[in-house]
């Protein structure tokens, strides 16, 4: 019991056996550690309640074993020479075993250490315009060419022949593909640069549609028809459409966005004209645009079909689009 009993185990243990005199007071206190020589006695469970050991007379109790030291007011041993005599018959308690605290978990994670502002910070993620999920559908419904390559038309070879009509093809059920490629025309003008990191994913998602070797990226300024190719500025030459049966994808804003005062905005009738350019090609476009509709001008849906660029565009959005 050393270092564990205080003055108030010895009082409540003297109420409890019913102490009265100053020997039963100091027995009673060697057995608890707190001062004094334990002498020999029977054990307390064999005592009735009420009845306490039977100790010699040793005189009062001195002020340490009662009251404690000057050093330690609470009653316990200064030191060694304060502690009771080795007796077999009060061997003291040993300490047992003590397990670890039980680790606390955090219900949330903590926050980063600061950034050194000396670091360059890193870019925020990028949320693209378009779902994810549903980019890929939506750039096969845009840029399919629909052919009568498809599986055998029974119903309209039947049809023919009931009229004795002669097959002179075989009838076909339409069937899109993307086997004639692409051609993206991405516009890399001031009032695009917001969109510079869209126009990057857009270009990536089709070349995984359409394969590397079916897409063309030519990059130009506000207009195609002042420049456009595949390295630096210095280097565009006149536009020139693609080879018959290619999609043409336009990634830009046809002249309606950016500075209000912007010099080189391209006008709707010069869009018109490449369009117009486009389509002597043999060739069909298809614009996305990063605006919203309300902002559109009439002009543009009796030009070519265009999609709005963002998170609320279906597939169902699209082909209605190309109507």
């Amino acid at each position: 019991m050393r270092g564990e009993a205080w003055l108030a185990d010895l009082v409540r243990a003297a109420h409890q056996l019913g102490v009265t005199t100053d020997a039963e007071w100091a027995g009673l206190a060697a057995l608890l550690g707190l001062g004094g020589t334990a002498t020999a006695c029977e054990p307390l469970g064999g005592r009735p309640a009420g009845t306490v050991p039977a100790v010699p007379d040793t005189g009062p109790a001195t002020a340490q074993q009662t009251t404690g030291t000057a050093e330690d007011p609470a009653g316990h041993p200064a030191g060694p020479e304060a502690e009771p005599a080795d007796d077999p018959e009060t061997a003291l308690l040993t300490p047992v075993d003590r397990a670890a605290p039980r680790a606390f978990g955090w219900t949330v994670d903590p926050l980063p250490p600061p950034r050194d502002p000396s670091e360059p910070a890193d870019p925020p993620p990028h949320m693209p315009l378009f779902a994810p999920r549903s980019t890929a559908a939506l750039l096969r419904t845009a840029l399919a060419r629909i052919t009568m390559e498809g599986e055998l038309d029974f119903d309209r070879a039947t049809e023919q022949v009931a009229q004795a009509r002669p097959l002179t093809e075989i009838p076909r059920r339409p069937l899109p593909t993307l086997r004639h490629g692409v051609q993206i025309l991405a516009d890399v003008s001031a009032s695009m640069e917001p969109f510079a990191r869209d126009v990057e994913d857009v270009i990536a998602r089709v070349r995984a549609v359409v394969g590397a070797a079916g897409t063309q990226v030519l990059r130009f300024a506000d207009l195609p028809t002042r420049g456009a190719g595949t390295g630096s500025r210095g280097t565009w030459q006149p536009y020139t459409p693609p080879r018959p049966g290619t999609r043409v994808l336009i990634l830009s804003d046809l002249g309606a966005g950016g500075p209000v005062f912007h010099p080189w905005r391209a006008t709707a009738a010069q869009w018109e004209a490449t369009v117009a350019t486009i389509r002597r090609g043999g060739c069909e476009a298809i614009a996305f645009v990063p605006l919203p509709e309300h902002r559109w001008p009439r002009s543009w849906r009796r030009l070519l079909p265009v999609v709005a660029w963002d998170r609320g565009t279906t597939v169902s959005k699209v082909k209605g689009a190309r109507r």
